[in-house]
């Protein structure tokens, strides 16, 4: 227990998507005065550790995670929460140094759980009475969060039942923060940030339940009108829910970030039928092109599973094939894990794992090439780009088409907006040099 004079400190690691990402947010922003978010490589007496179990990598790195976390702050007390925790909890509860486990469906009650620790309570019974005082789920508060670009959360949830994933096990049903709220609360994050990061688990169903129904196209609208926004950036959208008409209409398509993020899983109609996922290759293709016809120079992303079971090679070309056809900057790949509880850890004809983990590495090495090639493309075109980081004379930030950019720092600071004449790239980023006025509409 800390002395009545000192604050508490708290290191948080997050694991996964951005979802968890801005959960972390949200109880950063409710720890009260009585703690404080402990600096990378400062000492911590609590850690809480943010899990992720999309694949069998994503436990091991949760594990990881903890025992790093046991490691490094050996007199600390650990919280694990998040969907490995809500999935698996004795797994997680067996691990050094963790007193508490709390899934997402529980995860509310951390900043309560926290105080009644750090009063010296015993974790069962303080466990016990802060889940009893839980609010409902809700975002992050808008006032201390410590983001150059901020995660708003504004879905939580997942009806599709992939045959594949366990996200609605670890998430529970698809909710929506109310509308008005949720355009208030981007408007208010937009006053402090440059940008603010729309995030959801199923973020194309937002609004689907509220009544009246909105839609995410809708809440992109208000909060364009409202102009209280600099620029918006979407997680990723489903291929039948993203809301292209936004980019058709002056208002949100100048709001909007040029990167966009659309899973695919597999080019195999064959196999998304078997994943469960409603629609077909052709549909994904179709969406990509016109995506890119629309934003010219966007970065376009997608997920694409390996190994899915029942995969055959002539499956995997056709996903290579769609991949290698269509003008997409990168791919997060995934090689299938079984998930417990899914129809699809009792399907037959599982890929054995080496094949599966070489046919994952063909998708890796081709999403290094786009990847490269898409960075050289941006030779000599003037980005707008977040400040993050001014270290050493060197600025870095975040530009509207996700790409990292460093450039020599001439006055420039955190979280403002710079604009910069790319000149160079390596592997991972780009270089240039920030221009002395920025000329308007970024051009492709």
């Amino acid at each position: 227990m800390a002395a009545s004079s000192e604050r508490s400190r708290v290191s948080l690691v997050s694991l996964g998507c951005r979802v968890n990402r801005a959960d972390l947010d949200a109880l950063a922003a409710g720890l009260g005065d009585r703690f404080a978010v402990a600096a990378e490589g400062e000492s911590a007496d609590f850690v809480v550790v943010n899990t992720c179990t999309i694949t069998a990598d994503a436990d091991s790195a949760s594990r990881q995670a903890i025992r790093r976390a046991a490691r490094e702050h050996p007199s600390a007390r650990i919280l694990a929460t998040g969907c490995y925790a809500q999935v698996d909890p004795r797994a997680i509860a067996a691990l050094p140094g963790v007193v508490a486990v709390l899934g997402t469906r529980r995860q509310t009650a951390l900043p309560e759980l926290l105080r009644r620790l750090d009063r010296g309570e015993e974790p069962a019974a303080a466990l016990a009475r802060a889940v009893q005082r839980a609010p409902a789920w809700t975002p992050a508060p808008v006032d201390l969060v410590d983001h150059t670009r901020a995660f708003l959360k504004v879905e939580e949830g997942c009806d599709a039942r992939c045959s594949f994933c366990v996200v609605p096990d670890a998430r529970g049903p698809a909710r929506s923060l109310p509308f008005e709220e949720a355009v208030e609360r981007a408007g208010a994050l937009g006053m402090r940030h440059a940008e603010v990061v729309l995030s959801g688990i199923h973020l194309g169903v937002y609004g689907h339940d509220l009544k009246p129904r909105r839609t995410l196209a809708a809440l992109v609208r208000e909060v364009a009108a409202r102009k209280g926004v600099r620029r918006l950036r979407l997680s990723s959208v489903e291929p039948l829910e993203f809301p292209v008409e936004l980019l058709l209409e002056e208002d949100t398509a100048r709001l909007l970030c040029e990167h966009f993020h659309v899973p695919l899983q597999s080019g195999s109609a064959r196999l998304l039928a078997a994943m469960r996922r409603p629609y077909l290759p052709a549909q994904f293709a179709e969406l990509v092109e016109k995506l890119a016809a629309l934003a010219p120079g966007a970065c376009l992303g997608t997920d694409v599973m390996a190994g899915f079971p029942g995969e055959t090679p002539e499956d995997h070309r056709e996903t290579v094939a769609l991949l290698e056809s269509l003008p997409l900057a990168y791919f997060h790949v995934f090689t299938w894990s079984p998930r417990p509880g899914t129809d699809a850890a009792a399907m037959p004809g599982r890929v054995p794992g080496p094949e599966g983990r070489e046919r994952a590495r063909e998708l890796l090495d081709l999403s290094d090439r786009r990847w490269r090639s898409f960075l050289a493309r941006q030779a000599g075109r003037e980005r707008e780009v977040v400040v993050e980081r001014v270290e050493g004379g060197i600025a870095r930030g975040t530009a509207r088409q996700y790409l990292t950019v460093r450039w020599p720092a001439g006055g420039d600071r955190r979280g403002s907006l710079a604009h910069v004449r790319v000149e160079a790239s390596d592997g991972s980023g780009c270089f240039g040099v920030r221009t002395s006025a920025f000329t308007g509409r970024i051009p492709p």
